[in-house]
């Protein structure tokens, strides 16, 4: 069973374009009646599965590099983690949110 994203994890919002004059918003309708402009929780467990496991992998990527680089302190080695995935999410190669990347940068640092 896969783990539940926990409440300190960040929900995002669907995006999308409508056109027309009229102001609009996005969102879909729920089962039990009612509207959200929340993604489903499918689309959420897959973000903090994906999320989780790129912090996961950070800890051994930031160990070898301290390894590899022992001039570099530690918050030196922490930017550079913390530039590259904005660099992949920016080159379109990561999906993750500027909220969802910190979050990311908060549980590797709590990993480590």
């Amino acid at each position: 069973m896969p783990p539940v994203p926990p409440a300190d994890f960040p929900r995002r919002t669907m995006a999308s374009g409508l056109d027309g004059a009229v102001l609009k918003f996005s969102a879909r309708e729920l089962k039990g009646g009612g509207f959200s402009a929340l993604v489903p929780d499918e689309e959420h467990q897959e973000a903090y599965e994906n999320a989780l496991d790129l912090a996961t992998q950070l800890v051994g990527y930031a160990q070898r590099k301290e390894r590899e680089n022992p001039d570099w302190t530690r918050q030196f080695n922490l930017q550079r983690i913390r530039d590259g995935i904005r660099s992949k999410v920016s080159d379109h190669e990561w999906d993750f949110t500027p909220d969802e990347q910190e979050w990311i940068m908060q549980r590797f640092i709590s990993l480590r």
